[in-house]
């Protein structure tokens, strides 16, 4: 922790985010909220496919690695097709 802030972390599951960084919305507005809250670190932002692999990698490099987060919040990945996985990653 730098200055006793917490560090949040900011995960974007989004096919399309992925492909064009500038489609992502939620992003900007998540990183906002937590500079108005105060007590945070600026958050680390990662775009990923909706993908159970890169999902699951980020999230476990984010909470067992060196540099851990104390908050990770997920955004996207909303849809219900057979092709959306976030829902099912563990």
């Amino acid at each position: 922790m730098t200055d006793g802030k917490l560090k949040p972390a900011i995960l974007i599951i989004s096919d399309t985010a992925s492909q064009d960084p500038s489609s992502d919305k939620a992003g900007a507005a998540l990183t906002a909220t937590f500079a108005a809250e105060g007590s945070w670190e600026d958050p680390v932002t990662k775009i990923v496919p909706d993908n159970v692999l890169d999902i699951q990698r980020t999230i476990c490099n984010w909470t067992d690695g060196e540099e851990f987060f104390n908050l990770i919040v997920t955004t996207g990945g909303t849809g219900f097709a057979v092709k959306d996985n976030t829902p099912e990653v563990r």
